[in-house]
């Protein structure tokens, strides 16, 4: 393998807990949040909402929720004075109006997943310079920045290690990424004129075909994962650029859910963040 297996991350990941505890100091600057969703992720959305509105040591502009059309989904935004998106607006078609991608052995349709990946990179959704994307199911729990005070971007960092990912990275832009650790943390701040400069270099190493596009063509269908919009864009952002904290992360069934306050006694101590995964929904 190129880049560093599973093994040396754990080393890596080890010593970054023990020589970076502290968070780092936040730019003062506005600051969306844009978080994808469907009607089954309503019922855990309101705790990643509170961590974010706790957590996050920036100025939040607005909210974004992406969606496909649901009443459900309008009716939460309403109430909780979020921006609701139509997923179909941003890129101009839904999953439902592509060729099917299966994926895997045994194959299984990976379009929605592909097509939300996408909708991240567009740089379509909110108006401030920088923008965060946050899992639904991902509940912040001690403060978290972004953006340093030299405009560095924050990456918060994992030990998840999964070559294809890196393999099609090389096939977008032509080059394979070297990393210490995961991009892969149920959130990432994006900087948009990063992101444009990253759907440009997709486009000239792809022409004529537009970024998304490319991306549709690059993956491959013997992998039930095979492509990573944060690695793609956390790997992209020059060194000089950026800044890495593990993440400090736990998964729990549902049945370790409580309120919000309730969550942060009992886990902030020992985590920044924590999930409650829909596959951990009946456990």
């Amino acid at each position: 393998m190129k880049t560093f297996p599973k093994i040396r991350r754990k080393l890596c990941y080890l010593y970054e807990v023990i020589r970076k505890k502290s968070n780092y100091s936040p730019l003062h600057t506005d600051i969306d949040i844009i978080i994808p969703v469907c009607e089954k992720d309503l019922a855990i959305l309101p705790l990643c909402l509170e961590g974010v509105k706790n957590c996050i040591c920036h100025h939040i502009a607005a909210i974004y929720i992406i969606s496909p059309d649901s009443e459900e989904t309008r009716t939460f935004c309403t109430k909780h004075q979020l921006h609701f998106i139509n997923e179909k607006e941003v890129l101009g078609y839904t999953p439902k109006e592509r060729e099917p991608f299966y994926a895997g052995n045994p194959k299984r349709d990976r379009t929605g997943w592909i097509f939300q990946q996408l909708l991240k990179l567009s740089g379509k959704i909110g108006k401030s310079p920088y923008f965060i994307v946050i899992d639904a199911d991902h509940i912040l729990l001690q403060p978290h920045t972004f953006i340093t005070p030299n405009r560095k971007l924050v990456f918060y960092q994992s030990v998840q290690y999964h070559e294809p990912y890196y393999t099609n990275i090389e096939r977008l832009t032509g080059k394979y990424p070297h990393t210490h650790l995961s991009y892969i943390a149920h959130k990432m701040v994006f900087e948009r004129e990063l992101l444009a400069d990253l759907r440009k270099q997709i486009e000239l190493h792809h022409f004529p075909l537009k970024w998304d596009e490319a991306i549709w063509k690059s993956l491959d269908s013997t992998d039930i994962s095979a492509f990573s919009e944060f690695e793609l864009f956390g790997n992209f952002v020059p060194i000089q650029e950026k800044v890495h904290l593990p993440w400090l992360q736990k998964s729990f069934s549902y049945g370790e859910c409580m309120d919000y306050e309730s969550l942060r006694k009992k886990h902030a101590s020992k985590f920044r963040s924590i999930t409650f995964p829909s596959f951990k929904k009946d456990k």
